[in-house]
């Protein structure tokens, strides 16, 4: 954090004022910085600081379309000390509630996610950010470098035809247009807490894990420029089209990629190492990594998102989750736990036992996956949610095996009627957080009864009353050994 005196020094730097008449004025902001005003004064620093001075920068000028744009390449510390967010622009508040919830920072998602994955993966990288020019476009100078330095090899003349010098104004004002979400992550990781922007609010938990890095100053950032003009309609098109042509990547491209999510990576394992449970038979894979669904004629056993679902469950209860920084311990437990659980369900619950069966003799899977619950992906989460209640209460998941079997898991079963599958013709399942509690919960009290907490208990009792239109309904019987 600056010393105090800093901010006189450029405050007096700036208006070519003498130190020696600012004697009074040093004592009241040196009390003011020390109290409330603090953070106060520092950003109003910052943004004179960033009016005030001009910027220099190694570029391309490039064009697309109607749009000319500039290419360069900016150390983090000078990016965030001149960038700013959308909603310092002048017309925010006339923006559309649409283009200001796209504007809006999320504050929990950059300081819990990108801004450790900025700190502690020594392999982090970026794409280019968007900066919009939205004051002093019109002051922008570009001088070509061979309208400076004389080109004497033929073979970089051409090359060199779009390189040299973009100088910004001192009274510019840079608004980040695409990846204001990064910019805030390098506030936050080179500055910590203090680098939070104002429009973002975080908890007192959160705030204190943001510790300074300064040494993340010193990366290259690459920044994409581009003229605001007066023509707001085409910079709004750009902000829109650039977000709405962004794909994002699907669950399962993020489950197959990631290598910092340890649920993740033991989620992969199970069906792609040598020992994993889950793995090919017969060189047929049994889970479809590709898509989230199951055909109702495909043989193949469950999807990789409910496997990572699965596996987040349990994983829970040993304190391991998507976002736990990896580490060999941790991943070693957890690669045991869910090898663990799947074998045990492979080759223990009867009609996994019975599915593996049918694929190693070729016989038809088609009647046995309509009929019987535990042959969809949606029955494999619930029953992980019941496993981890069921972890929780101190029992180990291996014991219920038995009971599990016990269960009637045929679709049919009333007791599954609008927890599990709808209650029309075609009983189609119910997916979703809340139907996987349901179920989940209901399984585990069948499992071990009154062991479920009391809070629970009755909340399952109120969802099956529902599901049943009938005050009277009861929880299901509890399954005895």
């Amino acid at each position: 954090m600056e010393n105090p005196l800093f901010f006189v020094r450029c405050f007096a730097k700036q208006y070519n004022i003498s130190i020696k008449h600012l004697t009074s004025l040093k004592k009241v902001i040196i009390l003011l910085v020390k109290e409330m005003f603090y953070k106060t004064l520092y950003i109003f620093y910052k943004t004179i600081w960033r009016y005030k001075m001009g910027l220099t920068l190694l570029a391309q000028e490039c064009k697309i379309g109607s749009t000319t744009y500039y290419l360069a390449n900016v150390k983090a510390n000078t990016l965030i000390q001149n960038v700013g967010y959308a909603s310092e622009m002048e017309n925010w508040s006339d923006m559309t509630i649409d283009e200001r919830m796209q504007r809006e920072i999320k504050g929990d998602r950059v300081a819990e996610e990108i801004v450790p994955y900025i700190v502690n993966d020594s392999d982090w990288f970026f794409g280019a950010l968007i900066v919009d020019i939205y004051k002093g476009w019109e002051k922008v100078k570009f001088q070509g470098i061979k309208d400076v330095v004389e080109v004497k090899f033929d073979a970089y003349d051409n090359t060199l035809d779009n390189a040299g010098f973009l100088t910004l104004p001192d009274d510019k004002s840079l608004i980040a247009l695409d990846g204001q979400h990064r910019l805030a992550a390098l506030n936050m990781a080179i500055r910590g807490k203090n680098g939070i922007p104002g429009s973002v609010q975080l908890s007192d938990a959160v705030r204190e894990t943001l510790v300074p890095h300064p040494e993340i100053g010193k990366a290259d950032i690459s920044v994409i420029f581009i003229k605001h003009t007066d023509d707001n309609a085409k910079i709004r098109k750009i902000f829109n089209k650039v977000n709405r042509y962004a794909k994002q990547t699907s669950k399962s491209d993020n489950i197959i990629t990631s290598e910092d999510d340890m649920v993740a990576i033991v989620a992969r394992a199970l069906f792609s190492s040598d020992d994993g449970p889950l793995k090919p038979v017969n060189e047929f894979e049994i889970v479809n990594w590709k898509s989230n669904t199951i055909p109702a004629r495909s043989k193949q056993l469950t999807t990789l998102s409910a496997i990572y679902s699965s596996c987040e469950m349990i994983l829970r209860h040993y304190g391991i989750t998507p976002k736990t920084m990896r580490n060999d311990s941790d991943l070693a437990k957890a690669n045991q736990v869910m090898k663990e659980y799947w074998r045990l369900c492979i080759t223990e619950i009867d009609v996994f036992k019975t599915y593996i069966e049918c694929l190693e003799k070729g016989k038809p899977l088609e009647k046995l996956r309509k009929e019987n619950l535990l042959l969809k992906p949606v029955t494999h989460m619930a029953l992980a949610h019941a496993a981890s209640i069921i972890l929780d209460a101190g029992y180990e998941f291996k014991d219920m095996i038995p009971k599990i079997n016990m269960i009637d898991w045929n679709i049919s079963n009333p007791v599954w009627t609008n927890i599990l599958v709808t209650n029309t013709a075609n009983r189609k399942m119910i997916a979703g957080a809340q139907a996987l509690r349901n179920a989940g919960g209901i399984i585990a009290y069948m499992l071990i009864g009154d062991k479920v907490p009391l809070v629970e208990r009755e909340r399952l009792l109120s969802v099956l009353r529902e599901a049943t239109d009938d005050e009277n309904a009861k929880l299901p019987d509890v399954i005895e050994k």
